[in-house]
């Protein structure tokens, strides 16, 4: 049995040794985070740049408005209410932040948000933002773990990067009352199930240690049990957090170490930093790696990659020290929701208490195309089956989970509100039916979704759900957002190489093949069967626009634009279609009022590989911000 003083010189410690190892970490990598990972370590034993309170850092910044979330909403904080902080207060679009914050605001919630139109899905966004959540619930890991669940999803809901969160949260709960590094492990593999990436690195690492070998072999065990050329791929990097654990004998060895062996350092090195700073405490930990520091915390606010955080009614704290009171105060508040008995302050923690259990191993499993509504007489899970994307040649299928949550039998009538030229069909081809739900029991109702005009489609669309249980008050009804597909056609290059030579560019036409895209990702094995294709889209803008256009391919491709040539780039070559493309598969081109042309030739791959590519938006200036408003659902002749 584990004692721990809520509001004792102890805890305050740990907390505090937690943003400061955190802050480290997070210094001692930023200046050489890259986006490859290299097939050799870095050399680095000291800081390469240095300035008060530290680098900025979206590892740390970002769990500064969570905590502003916690004080706002309170303990009952859902992945759903961090979306609204996500569009509210996070200005910078990296990666896996971009794109689900673009399908936030194309109406999709959490933890669809994270699942759909995601190549980011299995990256280190999430597993890095897991401190707050360990220190509002210090000792009580599973606790931990359903914050860090909720977190986890809004941007990668169905990847290994929810393991890779729940794993640290695992570990840094627990290390408020465990300081044994393989106790601790042990606990924080439990966190992980058996048949992740995941697990497989963080086993890699703790064999290599056992055997003898040293930390650069251990690294390459780590590489060939998950292999992946993507710096920010989780499991790699929490392989790299537990060797530098393992393997350093020291706070600054185990952070060099940890950030030598490259990959995404700046995240390992601030994970590894808070795991050491929770386990020693402020006070332990060696004055020459904190004192560059001093106790102030940096944001990158100046420029709009956070926002509203020093204004509002909870503006967020300055340094540690003010982090560590609101901290404090957050954690008996979340704890005594939680049915923590709290007695003097003082709580216990017995060994069952840490490890995972089946409330945990139930967050491994759920789905990352279901989203829960919780009505007063009724609650509905609608369930999207694999996209979120409506498309006309196509339907789309949903799947309602109706549960009755009173102790008599209910008669639920559903009724579908589709948009107009829509179709919503029940699974017995009606488009309303009574549904009979036993006493505390559960229906499940297919809903097939159809479009027959693409007129009909817009980018944001939205099915309502009228649901009235029979004898209760009236309930709101439940909004199914759905993206509306891409309309795109494909032409046989034939030997043509410029665009003057497409016919019927401006009109319909039997040699074009169309075809529909529910995301960014171009189906590119299909069209590229047969040899070179060109594919056409269409944008409709209400106004001047200015967007930077990413053609992303593994293969070469050359893009146009209005009949403005952009780039012609040979293949083959590694792609990363966030945001912010490289820029010399990018452009800045101008959309005018009414459609404008976009059109690429996709060359097929020459070194046997499947192709892929990928068409994104954004805009040109530093946050590159997706583009969400230009129609992309009809050609101009619909």
């Amino acid at each position: 049995m584990y004692e721990l003083d809520l509001t004792g010189e102890a805890f305050r410690d740990k907390v505090l040794g937690c943003w400061m190892g955190k802050n480290c970490g997070g210094t001692l990598g930023t200046p050489v985070e890259e986006a490859w990972g290299r097939p050799e370590p870095f050399d680095i034993w000291w800081y390469p740049e240095l300035q008060s309170g530290g680098l900025p850092n979206d590892d740390l910044e970002m769990q500064l408005v969570w905590l502003t979330a916690l004080e706002q909403v309170g303990p009952e904080l859902t992945a759903a209410d961090l979306a609204r902080y996500w569009l509210d207060h996070i200005g910078y679009n990296f990666d896996e932040y971009g794109l689900s914050k673009a399908n936030l605001r194309l109406g999709l919630e959490p933890p669809v948000s994270g699942a759909f139109n995601n190549w980011f899905v299995d990256c280190m966004g999430c597993p890095i933002r897991s401190e707050v959540w360990a220190c509002i619930a210090p000792g009580m890991p599973r606790i931990a773990a359903r914050y860090a669940y909720h977190d986890a999803v809004c941007d990668h809901a169905g990847g290994e990067s929810v393991f890779g969160e729940l794993f640290n949260v695992a570990i840094q709960s627990t290390a408020f009352v465990v300081s044994d590094t393989e106790r601790l492990l042990d606990i924080g593999m439990t966190y992980l199930p058996e048949d992740s990436a995941t697990r497989r690195a963080v086993r890699a690492a703790r064999d290599a240690h056992a055997e003898g070998l040293d930390w650069k072999q251990a690294r390459e065990r780590v590489l060939a049990a998950t292999p992946s050329p993507i710096a920010q791929y989780s499991p790699i990097n929490l392989g790299f957090q537990v060797m530098g654990w393992l393997y350093g004998t020291d706070f600054g060895d185990a952070l060099c170490k940890t950030v030598n062996c490259g990959y995404d350092p700046d995240s390992s090195g601030g994970s590894i930093g808070s795991w050491l700073g929770i386990r020693a405490g402020l006070s332990a930990l060696p004055r020459k790696w904190i004192e560059p520091f001093g106790t102030g915390l940096s944001t990158n606010e100046s420029w709009g990659g956070v926002r509203h955080l020093t204004d509002g009614t909870t503006p967020i704290p300055t340094d540690i020290v003010e982090l560590t009171d609101k901290i404090m105060v957050q954690a008996e508040r979340v704890l005594r929701h939680h049915g923590v008995e709290i007695r003097e302050g003082r709580i216990n923690v017995g060994d069952d208490d840490l490890v995972a259990d089946d409330s945990v191993r139930e967050l491994w499993h759920r789905s990352p195309w279901r989203v829960d509504h919780v009505r007063r007489h009724l609650a509905v899970g609608v369930e999207y089956g694999g996209t979120a994307a409506v498309a006309t040649d196509r339907p789309t299928r949903l799947d309602l989970v109706l549960t009755n949550p009173h102790p008599d039998p209910v008669t639920v009538q559903l009724r579908p509100l589709p948009p107009e030229g829509w179709r919503v069909e029940l699974g017995d081809g009606g488009t309303g039916s009574a549904i009979e739900l036993a006493a505390a029991g559960e229906a499940r109702v297919e809903l097939q979704v159809t479009v027959a005009d693409r007129s009909a489609l817009r980018q944001r669309n939205q099915v309502l759900l009228v649901l009235d249980a029979a004898g209760y008050p009236v309930m709101d009804p439940v909004a199914v957002p759905l993206v509306g597909a891409q309309a795109w056609r494909a032409l046989p290059a034939d030997g043509r190489t410029g665009i003057d030579e497409l016919p019927d560019r401006d009109r319909p036409s039997e040699d074009w093949r169309e075809f529909s895209v529910d995301g960014n990702a171009l189906p590119l094995a299909r069209l590229l069967a047969d040899g070179p294709v060109f594919l056409q889209s269409f944008w409709q803008a209400d106004r001047d626009t200015e967007v930077r256009l990413g053609v992303d391919c593994t293969v070469g491709a050359a893009a146009w634009f209005n009949g403005d040539a952009l780039f012609d780039v040979p293949g083959p070559r590694r792609i990363r279609p966030s945001l912010g493309p490289a820029e010399e598969v990018s452009g800045v081109v101008t959309a005018r009022p009414g459609f404008n042309e976009l059109l690429i030739r996709v060359d097929p791959p020459t070194d046997g590989t499947e192709p892929a590519g990928h068409v994104v938006l954004s805009t040109p200036d530093r946050l590159r911000n997706a583009i969400t408003h230009l129609g992309r659902t009809r050609f101009p002749w619909d």
